[in-house]
């Protein structure tokens, strides 16, 4: 399950102007076509919305796709897109993704229940639980549409510790430039 409004906001075009996914399909045609066997990886990355869809995107290219490239995501300060289910299904196709988040940015934490990983050591499917919460009220909570899941790896920044960010506030913190100046800071 992914959160509808992204999948809409992929999937809905117009008579005039064709959908996000059907741009994207047709590109992918021409460049299999293109480069015929030839191993081809792509690399697809976005800030904020744009994280969602590239997501979106990486799942789409790969499932459609018998021949599909190999895909890599590169995210800044992206929301939740979808639940578990999701994320294991991304992981099985190979796709990779790099979520960069800024722990100070609220967007990271949307939308959704916060879930946080209680043992590195077991496998992200089998130990989920919603921060804060007994355990027989978390089983009710995974079984609702409002649990979405972090996907593939996170690279965690933070601005307040960073020297050189001055006047930090909530928009500051989600701006690509603030993301951009704490990876090269990193």
């Amino acid at each position: 399950m992914v959160e509808t409004g992204f999948l809409s906001l992929y999937t809905s075009g117009t008579d005039e102007v064709p959908s996000l996914q059907e741009m994207v399909r047709e590109e992918i045609s021409r460049l299999l076509q293109t480069y015929g066997d030839r191993p081809l990886s792509l690399t697809i990355t976005g800030h904020s919305l744009g994280a969602a869809l590239a997501t979106l995107t990486a799942y789409d290219i790969k499932t459609t796709f018998k021949r599909a490239p190999m895909v890599t995501v590169m995210s800044f300060g992206g929301p939740r897109v979808g639940n578990r289910s999701f994320r294991c299904q991304l992981e099985k196709q190979g796709t990779k993704v790099l979520r960069i988040v800024n722990s100070d940015d609220l967007i990271t934490k949307v939308p959704g229940f916060v879930l946080e990983e209680e043992d590195a050591d077991v496998p992200k499917d089998q130990n989920v639980y919603v921060a804060g919460l007994p355990s027989w009220i978390q089983r009710r909570v995974e079984d609702t549409q409002w649990v979405y899941a972090e996907v593939g790896r996170e690279l965690k920044l933070r601005s307040r510790s960073c020297p050189y960010l001055k006047n930090i506030n909530v928009a500051t913190c989600h701006d690509l430039k603030t993301y951009l100046h704490l990876v090269n800071y990193s």
